[in-house]
């Protein structure tokens, strides 16, 4: 009787806010290919991470030329959504400008619920990500493309951290599709909407 008040309490909470979504990422126990059981080296979204409930984060990483990470954030708190552009400089020098900068958004609270429960119904820590080679699984040479950018997905928890990524991923899933890369491309997208922004991770 009382298991089943729970579970209808959550329910109403879940349809109101979104608030037991998270509940559904896996805590301590993912160990798919895209997760990442080292500490997170980025001082900003460990703050994040210490900070909140749950962080949700789209990366693109330009190493070649311009050597810098934007980052599309949003994390939850007592079932409220904040979001937050992230840009890291990595370029070295005095004409490089600042090394981050950090700045809060505004974000509409559904398309956050919305993109926690699209990340939870195609369980989408379990995303591989490409280690950077093997971007044809069908071993097709004709894709290729140089000093492109890749895209990044950050999941994290208090416990758990899953951070796929993908290099030049719009390019390659038009030319060699591949399912899990698509799910990738699907949520980072979601993700740049929220924001505003389009998603650019060439």
């Amino acid at each position: 009787m009382i298991k089943n008040l729970f579970k209808l309490i959550c329910i109403m909470a879940l349809i109101n806010t979104g608030c037991s979504a998270q509940k559904n990422i896996p805590e301590n126990n993912v160990d798919g290919p895209g997760s990442n059981k080292q500490p997170i080296e980025d001082s900003i979204l460990r703050k994040l991470q210490t900070e909140n409930d749950l962080v949700i984060a789209y990366a693109v990483e330009n190493f070649a030329w311009v050597r810098s990470i934007d980052y599309r954030i949003i994390a939850q708190k007592n079932n409220e959504w904040k979001g937050y552009n992230y840009h890291l400089n990595l370029m070295r020098g005095s004409s490089a400008g600042s090394p981050t900068v950090v700045t809060e958004a505004v974000v509409n609270k559904e398309s956050c619920n919305s993109v926690l429960n699209y990340i939870n119904e195609n369980k989408a820590w379990a995303i591989p990500g490409d280690s950077g080679d093997g971007f044809c699984n069908d071993g097709n040479t004709k894709c290729n493309i140089n000093d492109a950018a890749s895209a990044r997905l950050w999941i994290i928890t208090k416990n758990t951290v899953v951070n796929p990524s993908y290099y030049a991923p719009e390019f390659f899933e038009k030319c060699c599709p591949d399912k899990q890369r698509g799910l990738f491309l699907s949520i980072t997208k979601k993700i740049a909407a929220i924001f505003g922004s389009s998603n650019d991770s060439e």
